[in-house]
């Protein structure tokens, strides 16, 4: 069984939530320790107090992805896939790329359906939870209360949700190098060519070997390719990044190398 939570005083996962609850075949479950719960078919819908702090599950599950706000100062709307991790204290949550791939790509689609003035974009690995022994993935609605009211971007949300629980991707497994936080040229990898990244690990952080392997051994399935942002790393940042893909058996590879090679 998958799991898709929301913290009780999240605007934006309670409203996806709901979403979830009319358009899919949700019925009420009596779960142990948890307060509203739902199932359909192999998928719970759950509430609790607050999934960023969660360092267990209430019930055994074998993935969680995590219904919730983006907030940004900008208050640009947005509809976001990450795996969350805090990468300055060295924890990372154990990232699912195949579910990332397949949130991300319906997320997109449902833009051109529902005619939605967002934005869809991968975002670098932030915040947690850490501790959870399972693959955790965030979906998010923002940037502003705005967005987190929106029942449109939340039935995208939940149906991104739905498909990603359901039917996740397959293909090469990749963490992303380099680039802001918001990802471009990882986002556009995902969603246009066979390649899944799951965690990101942005220019702005000083990459060693051992936080790699970290993420190397926190990607369900394994990693065969680290996928650079080429322009968006300084010179010493790739040189470092290749050599340490070396040592460790993954393939380096430009992000435009891989656009190419999917004739893009």
């Amino acid at each position: 069984m998958k799991a898709i939570l929301a913290s009780v005083r999240d605007p934006a996962g309670q409203n996806i939530m709901a979403q979830l609850l009319e358009l899919f075949d949700f019925k009420r479950a009596n779960i142990p320790n948890v307060k509203e719960a739902y199932v359909c078919d192999d998928v719970l819908a759950a509430t609790v107090d607050s999934v960023l702090q969660l360092t267990s599950l209430p019930v055994a599950v074998e993935e969680v992805i995590v219904a919730s706000r983006h907030a940004s100062e900008s208050e640009k709307p947005t509809l976001t896939v990450h795996a969350p991790g805090e990468i300055e204290k060295r924890e990372l949550a154990i990232a699912s790329p195949p579910t990332i791939k397949s949130a991300l790509r319906y997320l997109a689609r449902m833009l051109d359906e529902f005619a939605l003035a967002y934005e869809v974009s991968l975002e670098a690995t932030h915040h947690g939870p850490t501790k959870l022994g399972v693959p955790v993935t965030f979906v998010e609605v923002g940037s502003s209360q705005r967005q987190w009211q929106d029942k449109k971007a939340a039935e995208a949300a939940a149906r991104a949700i739905m498909e990603a629980a359901t039917a996740p991707i397959e293909g090469r497994q990749a963490i992303g190098f380099g680039g802001p936080h918001y990802a471009p040229r990882h986002t556009d990898i995902v969603l246009r060519t066979d390649v899944c990244i799951g965690h990101i690990i942005p220019k702005y952080v000083d990459v060693d070997v051992g936080l790699v392997r970290l993420a190397v051994e926190r990607t369900r399935g394994g990693v065969q390719l680290f996928v650079l942002d080429w322009k968006g790393l300084d010179a010493s940042a790739r040189a470092k990044i290749m050599k340490i893909a070396t040592k460790i058996g993954a393939t380096a590879v430009r992000g435009r190398e891989l656009m190419k090679e999917a004739n893009i």
